[in-house]
């Protein structure tokens, strides 16, 4: 399973929201990725993912720019391994709790 999280300065949401989904993901017993598709946050979420990724199955796509939602979610989609796919948004308005539900 391949969980594709855009971002674009969620440094303060994203420790959070990487451990909820690491653990929703674990619940699930399948195995997974968590991909963050980073439009070059001026806050540093790129750099916290990279770092998170050294403890979580994280996965980080650097783009150049803000370049948009649907252009992430495709970038995500082509940069992940599972054969099932979930998006999130990265202000935690998606619970990660529900994504036993949604697989």
């Amino acid at each position: 399973m391949s969980v594709i999280i855009p971002t674009y300065n969620e440094r303060d949401n994203l420790e959070e929201l990487i451990r909820r989904t690491s653990a929703a993901c674990s619940a699930t017993r399948m195995s997974y990725e968590i991909v963050i598709v980073d439009d070059n946050s001026p806050d540093g979420t790129g750099a916290l993912a990279e770092e998170m990724g050294k403890s979580f199955n994280v996965k980080v796509v650097h783009r150049a720019g803000k370049l948009g939602l649907s252009t992430a979610v495709t970038d995500g989609f082509k940069a992940s391994s599972g054969s099932v796919f979930v998006v999130m948004d990265a202000d935690l308005s998606h619970p990660p709790e529900k994504i036993s539900e949604m697989v």
